[in-house]
């Protein structure tokens, strides 16, 4: 399959070259033609007093070969031909400097001529047979619903223990007693992450290296040597005996999180639709979801409607410039924060500065390799959603806020009704934290905490609402479910907690949880304010009925 979407999208690029290729033939000649036309103009021009309008006229069609060097500079590498963006880049430069420097008196013309002469050579440099198509070694973010783990212990009650105690956290576990086991099935489905013991034979990793996947250790050594062989193994992770497993799964978690997101959203504003459809085809390629805006006028609306996580820019452009469109989007509250980076052919670093002064974050050049333009679209919206999460996240658990949650709940819980589906609510609470942070003190509290969290993001669907709605108290919301749905979800999640074991030195614990639900279609619509309400006092009947239970 993934080599059937590269087919695909080589192809779509070579049709797009083709398409380039027919348009910079007519543009080079358009503007061999423009030059003809101002070298006839300055031989029948004397070079007399009284001739202002003339040479006005002149300078003019030169600043407009100027502009369209500059736009050609930028997008014929992007496209395969080098040479021809190389020599662009060099007449530009040349024009550029005359622009600047002249007493815009009359065009030399020898100047015309030599600019002339160059168009000639782009023109015979543009030879199908002798250029090669834009490739585009992209990977897509891909994801599956089952996380598979390979665990290598040699130890093999505590490699069962870690067994149970991750298939408690929904992953699919594979064990093995040394490396050479492991790697005896390497031909087969690999895994999404290895965790080693140090003790299995770390000198034999090296097949298992080529796996590719984020790598893990756990050992009973902790010194700084062992550390550092870990380094050296592009270790993710090095984890001490007695194992912490929810410290572990935390780990498993952010290792994980990047295939569990959505497609990074991209609005594409380039006046020069070739390379909107290129960049358009190289980011989708790579996982994302690109639109494409060709009237500056509607980038308010289509921020609006398609929310993106970036917004890629030219800065130089008909009607409106990049820099201003930036300002303007500054100007509304809920665009601030967004991303904007500028994508242009401008070499002048001053003006570089003054683009990235009106409110932009970055600013990449044209020509650029497919490559670094996913890389660097891909760090900027990873650095955003991670600023977002800070922003409306717990920061122990990593699910939403109470604000958060409560707001999300209320429109959820809204949309239902308008909509004529159910919706449950339910409030969480985990039974007598108040010992657990007594007796093992509050940093062994916040790991149960934190695996409550996890487990609850591991049992529950993607299009569910999870929020730390108080201390160790967590709001879920369910949409498009039953009451008995939920009830079964959240008896799946109590009986699954409660097989969880925590460790505070020697000494092994559990925890319990008990949960209070009410869905929507019990509650006329008139009440539906008081469903959150009705769940909280559920909750605490199941406190005051004995705790480890769901009551509706």
């Amino acid at each position: 399959m993934v080599n059937n979407d590269q087919q695909s999208l080589e192809h779509k690029l070579a049709l797009l070259k083709q398409s380039y290729q027919r348009n910079l033939q007519a543009e080079l000649t358009s503007l061999n033609q423009v030059l003809t036309d101002l070298q006839a103009h300055i031989r029948a021009a004397p070079l007399v007093e009284g001739q202002a309008r003339d040479h006005r006229a002149q300078w003019d069609m030169l600043e407009d070969v100027y502009r369209r060097l500059h736009k050609l500079a930028g997008s014929a590498g992007t496209f395969g031909f080098d040479a021809i963006g190389h020599q662009a880049r060099a007449l530009e430069m040349s024009l550029k400097r005359c622009l600047e420097n002249s007493d815009k008196g009359q065009v030399d013309l020898q100047l015309v001529d030599v600019a002339s002469s160059q168009l000639q050579s782009m023109l015979t440099e543009l030879v199908p047979s002798l250029q090669q198509t834009p490739t585009t070694e992209i990977k897509p973010e891909t994801g599956s619903s089952t996380v598979r783990i390979w665990l290598i212990e040699e130890d093999a009650e505590l490699g069962r223990h870690i067994l149970d105690q991750l298939t408690n956290f929904s992953y699919a576990v594979r064990l093995f007693s040394s490396v050479p086991d492991a790697c005896r099935e390497i031909s087969l489905e690999p895994p999404d992450i290895l965790i080693v013991d140090v003790m299995a034979g770390v000198g034999h990793l090296s097949p298992l290296q080529a796996l590719t996947c984020p790598l893990l250790f756990i050992s009973d050594c902790d010194t700084f040597d062992a550390r550092i062989r870990a380094a050296q193994l592009n270790a993710h992770g090095y984890f001490l005996k007695p194992l912490n497993i929810p410290q572990l799964v935390n780990r498993l978690e952010q290792l994980l999180q990047d295939r569990q997101s959505p497609p990074a959203r991209i609005l594409v504003v380039d006046d020069d639709q070739q390379l909107a459809a290129y960049y358009q085809l190289v980011l989708e390629a790579a996982g994302m979801q690109v639109r494409i805006l060709d009237n500056p006028r509607h980038i308010i609306d289509q921020l609006n409607s398609f929310k993106p996580e970036l917004l890629l820019m030219d800065v130089h452009m008909p009607d409106y410039d990049g820099p201003d469109l930036a300002s303007v989007v500054r100007q509304y509250d809920e665009w601030s924060s967004l991303p904007i980076v500028f994508l242009s052919a401008e070499m002048d670093l001053g003006k570089q500065v003054d683009a990235l002064s009106h409110g932009a974050d970055d600013f990449l050049t044209k020509p650029i390799l497919a490559a670094q333009l996913v890389a660097s679209i891909r760090v900027r919206v990873t650095r955003s959603r991670t600023l977002s999460a800070l922003l409306n996240k717990d920061s122990l658990t990593g699910l939403l806020k109470h604000a958060s949650i409560k707001s999300a709940a209320i429109n959820e819980i809204a949309r239902g009704y308008r909509q004529h589906y159910s919706v449950v609510v339910a409030m969480v609470d985990i039974d007598h934290f108040k010992a657990v942070n007594d007796t093992y003190g509050h940093a062994v509290g916040d790991v149960v905490i934190a695996s409550v969290a996890t487990l609850l993001r591991q049992r529950l669907r993607q299009t569910d609402m999870i929020g730390r709605y108080g201390g160790e108290e967590f709001l879920i919301v369910l949409p498009h479910c039953s009451a008995e749905d939920g009830r079964k979800r959240l008896e799946d999640i109590r009986e699954y907690f409660s097989r969880l074991r925590f460790n505070q030195g020697e000494q092994e614990f559990a925890c319990t949880l008990s949960a209070g639900m009410v869905c929507s279609v019990d509650v006329i619509e008139e009440d539906r304010e008081r469903l959150l309400v009705v769940a909280d006092e559920a909750l605490y009947r199941a406190k005051r009925g004995g705790r480890n239970q769901v009551c509706q």
